[in-house]
């Protein structure tokens, strides 16, 4: 993009530099994640009374930022500034109108979220990260007892996740002391293991208070209910209400399973696909096309992201940043049992070269072809090129403090899945073995979205969600359970691929029309991936003024 973003307001400057330095304390490992290391060595702030200064932070900062004065800002300042009151309120929304913090939280995920992203990324020295990982696990018992004011009507579903969490996490401790054995000096080793152990015993106690004290007066709800769910989407301010989000997953389910069975009489050579059987066939045949080997395996993904990469730059698509790279390695051993499949591990904002991991896991049994060669581009699309990898690099090149705070999961994920769709409309990967692959991934996203909505809205019991997942996706019933698990955890997360999508060729539209000649989807693409996650609210607000200025700039070019 040639139109450069100004940033000019000292008011503004010192409300984000408020809220960064203070956000960033509070939260030391989102701090780690963008890149910003001072505070490796710490675990975040955790308990009622760490919740209750949040609240009162988060609304100082609120005020704040609303009393700046809008007509003296830049447009980035205001768009910054509308992006972060909706999140904020969004914030305020969970901490305190709902107060779902007193239904507990997964301390144990929480604490190897914040040592794994030390060990995983490699942007300092091992003895270095260990010494933070160090540091971290030393706070685990202090962590761990004030967390416990936290879990004061903890469902009982989630009672059950916390303590396997809580259960599971000693062996990722293990497993990291084991592998830096030969890499660091043996006394830090021995440091490592005397504070680890420490946080092991830290761990067990605390599995075994929830177990006696917590999961005993468990209560059984956690879904937000019909008021709640409808509050949900009027914070995040979608434009979509609870039945529109319905029709659309249902329409979409609707839509990939008659492309399913089309596809399948393709492929097969029959007239019909859905009562003979040719669904299963087809999927049968497409897993067993397949690299013969790990190695193969490795070099498919390698070249599926080459080739959605040039595809993205040769057709025009958008502007890939400089300096920007997607590594496909092997999963090391330490952490196989962590990711069962596969992981993207992005790059940091500070980082001036935007590297990103792709880490693939190689089967612990005889079966190479759990990575078919249909799923592999699907893949590429969707966590490479064009989907996360270049969104995450393209945006943490925006010189705005605050865009590092944007994650507006319905633009992430409605980016994704867009890019899943236009790409092939593009002429890209469009075999039938590709186009059956991807309908089959509708069919799980839309089949989510539907099981979401009707848990959170009380309209289905577990059960019932489990047992239509299963049906509508066919996938095995110890998947299905995580899966719903998960969903119970996150509402209206599973609503936010589909919902993006759409709401996302909405404002395609709306622009189209607006700018007519001018408009061009590569315009569209760039500004999508250089603003940053901003809530779709704040992007539909402001993408005409910033697509405005960006033509001015190259007319004036």
């Amino acid at each position: 993009m040639t139109y450069q973003a100004q940033y000019s307001h000292p008011g503004f400057k010192n409300v984000s530099d408020h809220f960064y330095r203070e956000f960033i304390s509070r939260n030391p490992v989102t701090a780690s994640w963008m890149g910003d290391h001072q505070f490796d060595g710490l675990l975040p702030d955790v308990g009622a009374d760490a919740v209750e200064r949040n609240i009162s932070f988060l609304r100082d900062v609120q005020h704040n930022f609303s009393s700046l004065p809008e007509n003296e800002l830049s447009i980035d300042e205001k768009i910054d500034r509308e992006a972060m009151l909706q999140l904020i309120d969004q914030q305020l929304f969970w901490e305190s109108d709902l107060n779902r913090w007193q239904l507990g939280r997964d301390l144990a995920m929480n604490i190897g979220d914040a040592i794994f992203l030390l060990f995983a990324r490699d942007f300092a020295p091992i003895s270095d990260r260990v010494q933070s990982i160090i540091s971290r696990l030393r706070s685990v018992p202090a962590f761990l007892m004030a967390g416990k004011t936290l879990f004061q009507k903890v469902p009982a579903l989630w009672g059950e996740i916390y303590l396997e969490s809580a259960r599971n996490l000693p062996g990722f401790i293990d497993t990291i002391e084991n592998s830096i054995g030969k890499k660091i000096q043996p006394v830090l080793h021995n440091e490592f293991k005397i504070v680890a152990a420490e946080a092991k015993r830290a761990l067990a106690e605390f599995a075994n208070w929830l177990k006696h004290a917590v999961l005993p007066k468990a209560e059984s709800e956690w879904s937000l209910g019909p008021n709640g769910f409808y509050a949900l989407l009027a914070v995040k301010k979608l434009g979509l209400n609870q039945n529109e989000i319905l029709e659309l997953g249902k329409q979409v389910l609707q839509n990939a399973n008659e492309k399913l069975e089309s596809l399948s009489c393709l492929i097969l050579g029959i007239d019909t696909g859905s009562a003979t059987g040719a669904r299963a066939e087809v999927q049968k045949r497409i897993r067993s096309h397949a690299p013969k080997t790990f190695e193969l395996s490795l070099e498919s993904f390698r070249d599926a992201l080459n080739r959605s990469r040039a595809f993205v730059a040769s057709s025009g698509f958008a502007s890939i940043p400089e300096n920007e790279e997607l590594e496909v390695v092997e999963t090391p051993d330490f952490m196989s049992h962590l990711i069962p499949f596969s992981a993207y591990i992005g790059p940091e904002k500070t980082a001036g070269a935007q590297k990103g991991t792709y880490l693939l896991t190689r089967s612990s049994s005889i079966d190479q072809t759990r990575y078919n060669f249909a799923d592999i581009v699907n893949c590429a699309i969707h966590e490479g090129y064009p989907g996360h990898h270049l969104q995450l690099a393209s945006q943490n090149l925006h010189p705005g403090k605050m865009r590092a705070f944007c994650e507006s999961i319905e633009l992430i994920e409605g980016w994704a899945s867009y890019c899943q769709n236009m790409i092939r409309e593009m002429g890209f990967e469009t075999s039938p073995e590709s186009m059956f692959a991807h309908a089959t991934e509708e069919v799980f996203n839309a089949a989510r979205l539907i099981t979401d909505v009707n848990l959170q809205t009380r309209t289905w019991s577990f059960n019932e969600a489990l047992r239509f997942l299963m049906e509508q996706t066919k996938i095995d019933r110890a998947s299905a359970v995580a899966e719903i698990k998960r969903q119970t955890q996150s509402p209206g997360c599973q609503t936010a691929g589909l919902a993006g999508e759409s709401l996302l060729r909405q404002i395609k539209l709306e622009l189209q029309r607006q700018f007519k000649s001018d408009f061009t989807d590569r315009a569209f693409h760039d500004l999508v991936l250089y603003q940053g996650s901003l809530p779709l609210a704040t992007a539909r607000q402001f993408y005409p003024q910033l697509l405005k200025a960006e033509f001015k700039e190259n007319h004036r070019g």
